[in-house]
């Protein structure tokens, strides 16, 4: 298995199709698998977005992960949020894309959980709890932010948890592998 540095991205059209597909993972799960919150709604989405940056090379992870959420939102009818989630979901990809660095150098990069991986989504609970408070800020402001952190705090716990299971079933199956990405 090449490293991560050492791979070259290339653009054919089993990458693209793999990306098209997290990116409807991702906008299927924010869009249709949500629990209503005062200003919107905690989704199932970050887990997809978590997996898209496990399983795609970079750019393709962060792109999948941005259009994914975007298209959510503009499907949910907060097209108001459409651009700060297009943002925050690739945002969120770094802390994976950082982990499959040190994975890559290690010659371990070949299952979705890894201790790194996991760390990472610590790393990005922070990004979604920050970068929606900001935005919820700067669209409504500061009381809204504030109210709207328990429930970006569940998310990011209900997409951590999911992520958690999905990776377990898709390293038993030995996913990474097979895709070849």
């Amino acid at each position: 298995m090449q490293t991560l540095n050492a791979q070259k991205t290339r653009f054919s059209g089993k990458t693209l199709a793999v990306t098209a597909m997290f990116a409807a993972l991702v906008t299927v799960t924010t869009a249709f698998i949500k629990i209503p919150a005062p200003l919107g709604y905690a989704h199932a989405g970050d887990s997809m977005v978590y997996l898209a940056a496990c399983a795609l090379p970079a750019p393709f992870n962060f792109i999948a992960a941005g259009l994914g959420g975007a298209l959510a939102d503009l499907l949910s009818g907060y097209a108001v949020w459409s651009l700060p989630t297009a943002i925050i979901k690739s945002l969120n990809v770094l802390p994976f894309f950082l982990a499959r660095i040190i994975l890559s150098k290690k010659n371990k990069d070949d299952k979705i959980l890894r201790i790194p991986t996991l760390a990472a989504t610590v790393l990005t609970a922070g990004i979604t709890i920050g970068g929606y408070f900001i935005a919820n800020w700067i669209i409504y402001d500061i009381n809204a932010a504030i109210a709207e952190i328990p429930f970006n705090i569940m998310q990011s716990i209900v997409g951590t948890a999911l992520f958690v299971a999905l990776g377990i079933a898709l390293d038993s199956i030995k996913f990474r592998q097979r895709i070849h990405l």
